[in-house]
């Protein structure tokens, strides 16, 4: 009796284990990232680092500007790279998009060439200057 309840123990135990899933880690992770106002234009730059454990083929930078109330106002695409990224490269990128004038901050998401959305560690959202 006592070897038919320490099995039921650890079979309840095993089974609460492997219902909770684990967080999977970033793809990217954004190390800097600034954006300010000229000439009429919003300009963002900044560098991410790629963090998934297996290369990726292009990286694209999706910026969303937002408004107070944390609403989307615009969204642009960059191009970071074309070509395949390794683990642990780092890349820069720089882009421009119109000034909606009630945007007041951005956040940060990133995809690959074949546009699947990949998880980004520290996305913001950052402010505008």
């Amino acid at each position: 009796m006592r070897i038919f309840v320490l099995a039921l123990a650890v079979l309840s135990l095993t089974a609460v284990g492997a219902s909770q899933k684990q967080k999977k880690p970033p793809d990217v992770s954004v190390i800097e990232a600034k954006a300010r106002r000229a000439d009429g234009k919003v300009l963002v730059d900044g560098r991410v680092r790629l963090t998934a454990p297996k290369q990726i083929r292009g990286l694209v930078i999706i910026f969303d500007l937002l408004s107070p109330e944390n609403g989307v106002m615009a969204t642009e695409k960059a191009v970071v790279d074309e070509d395949f990224v390794k683990p642990g490269q780092e890349r820069s990128y720089h882009a421009e998009t119109s000034d909606p004038v009630r945007a007041v901050r951005y956040r940060i998401r990133a995809s690959d060439h074949g546009e699947h959305e990949l998880r980004v560690e520290n996305s913001g959202p950052f402010a505008i200057e």
